[in-house]
This record gives C-alpha cells, sequence and structure tokens, in this order.
C-alpha cells in the first residue's frame, strides 16, 4: 500500500478526454515567488552641492558668532536708573576725593572688587601706595543697584577713602581710558611712559590678550570647517549614509 501510494504522488493523475479517449496529462505549474531588489537610492549632484553650500554657510555663521562673542568691548558698567545724569569730568574732579589713572590686574566679587596697579595720582589726599583696593560693590551676596563691575584694563578712577580700600559705584565718574581723557590731567603732573604709550608697565595688558584668543580660536573653528567642506566634496554625488 505504501509503494502505490509512492507511485500515485510521484506520477500525475490520468483523465480521459472526450474525443479520442487518450489519457492526457495535466501538469502543474509551479508556483512564481516574486524577487525583491534593493535599488540604492541616489543622490543628485545639484543636491550634493547644495548640501556642501548649507555646510559652508553653517561653518562661516558660526565662525562670525564666536568672533563676535570673543571679541573686546568697553569695560564700562552701566549707569543704573538710580544714578543722575553724568557729570562732566571737570565738575567730577572738583567733587572726588581721589582721581587716579591705574589698571586692574585682578577682581574678585563678581568682578566688583579690583584690585589697581596705580600709574598716575591726578589728585589725592595724602599719600596713594602703588597698588589698591578698590570696592564698586559691598560684600558678596549682597547687591546693589548701583554696583560697579571691572574687567582687567586701564581706567580713570574717581574715588572715595574706604577702611583699607577705596570705594567706587556706578554713578561716579569712573570710566575705560581712552587717550581723549590726558586733556584733563592736571599741570604738574608728568604722563607715565606707560599711560602715554597705550600700553601697561611691565606686563601686557589683559584685555590685549582677548583678541588674540579670539583669533586663534576663529582660526581653529575656519580650518576645521575647511576639512569638513573638504570631506563633503570629495564623496560621490550618489553617495548615502
Amino acid at each position: 500500500m505504501a509503494r502505490h501510494a509512492e507511485r500515485a504522488l510521484a506520477c500525475p493523475t490520468p483523465a480521459r478526454t472526450k474525443d479520442d479517449g487518450q489519457p492526457v496529462i495535466r501538469h502543474q505549474e509551479p508556483a512564481l515567488v516574486p524577487i525583491v531588489v534593493t535599488v540604492p537610492r541616489r543622490r543628485s549632484a545639484a543636491c550634493h552641492r547644495t548640501g556642501v553650500r548649507r555646510l559652508a554657510l553653517a561653518a562661516g555663521a558660526l565662525l562670525v558668532a564666536v568672533a563676535l562673542g570673543l571679541a573686546p568691548g568697553p569695560a564700562a558698567s552701566p549707569v543704573r536708573a538710580s544714578c543722575a545724569s553724568p557729570v562732566p569730568i571737570p565738575d567730577a574732579m572738583s567733587l572726588a576725593e581721589v582721581v587716579l589713572v591705574g589698571t586692574v590686574t585682578s577682581t574678585e566679587n563678581g568682578g566688583r572688587w579690583a584690585t589697581v596697579r596705580i600709574e598716575e595720582r591726578w589728585q589725592t589726599r595724602g599719600s596713594v601706595p602703588d597698588e589698591i583696593a578698590v570696592h564698586g560693590g559691598p560684600e558678596p551676596g549682597v547687591e546693589t543697584s548701583i554696583d560697579r563691575v571691572y574687567s582687567p584694563g586701564r581706567y580713570l578712577f574717581f574715588l572715595t577713602f574706604g577702611r583699607g580700600y577705596y570705594l567706587d559705584n556706578a554713578c561716579t565718574a569712573t570710566t575705560a581710558w581712552t587717550q581723549d581723557l590726558a586733556q584733563f590731567r592736571p599741570l604738574g603732573v608728568a604722563p607715565a611712559p606707560d599711560v602715554a604709550a597705550g600700553v601697561p608697565a611691565g606686563s601686557r595688558d589683559p584685555v590685549d590678550i582677548v583678541p588674540v584668543v579670539a583669533l586663534g580660536v576663529a582660526l581653529l573653528i575656519a580650518l576645521m570647517s575647511y576639512g569638513l567642506i573638504l570631506r563633503a566634496r570629495r564623496r560621490p554625488p550618489d553617495w548615502v549614509r
């Protein structure tokens, strides 16, 4: 019985036609299996060039942002609403206890306390050491609406005496030094060589280092951006990650 079953499976089933009575073999057609072929997506050359241009624009925008963010600016404190209108320099000199030209070498307390190297003594009451401490605000943790914040650089200071330090605030005539302020130098006060030359004596002004650092960072970003653009240009137009 098993042998007859194997023959039944192996041989096609005969069938007779109505015309001649001869057996006709019916063959079963094999099922068609669809074959799926994945064709890689191609990128056009125009799309490739557009991507390179967008990368270049993004790199340029980043370079400009960094350059603007690191560019040095004036170190003057903003005048708050609680201050009166600015007093002209000659009037401020007649009211101030101490008028000095000095360079801020370091700061603390959020920039409100400064260590100042004195270069010219325009108006004093008593002796002023070569280095003083200037407080533009109260102790840490306390803030007022007239706090002055300092940055490294040269200033024309209008100060009053404190206890072991000098006092200043955002409402005084203290201002970042420019050569235009030299016209207010009192008679009998010799200009310090470094003030006249515009460069602090003994060391480079820390403010002058900022453009160098900004230029170095900008150059580094430019080189990295150029490398990315060059790499993108070397890829074939149909390259897809």
